[in-house]
């Protein structure tokens, strides 16, 4: 029994409570910037690399396109010029010329003979 009688507060007395003290704040609670700043920066700092990047490629192949589209223009005027060229030189007024003038002739045309050739055996 007496120990009972230590657990229960005597009448009239408070228990006693703890001291109170003043908590100083360090500063008002906010997240930190620099990890969010530097993130920032490096994800501005690669996308602006790879606008640049982009463009100078794109650029090059402008570049090389209008060499290309100009070289194909060459390339289409030289043929045409070829391609006259040819006719010119497959016409047959310009081969009897160049065959007289190379002293060929016509045959007579009793030297001209005709073979029949059977075809299949």
């Amino acid at each position: 029994m007496s120990t009972s009688r230590a657990k229960q507060p005597v009448r009239g007395h408070r228990p006693r409570r703890p001291r109170l003290r003043v908590v100083h704040q360090r500063g008002p609670a906010r997240p930190r910037r620099l990890p969010f700043l530097v993130a920032c920066f490096v994800l501005v700092g690669t996308l602006v690399v790879a606008v640049v990047s982009v463009q100078a490629l794109v650029a090059q192949n402008s570049f090389r396109m209008q060499e290309l589209t100009r070289r194909n223009s060459e390339l289409a005027q030289a043929s045409g010029r070829l391609q006259l060229q040819i006719a010119e030189l497959s016409a047959p007024d310009r081969i009897s010329k160049e065959a007289r003038r190379l002293g060929y002739r016509l045959p007579d045309p009793g030297q001209l003979h005709t073979l029949a050739l059977r075809s299949g055996p």
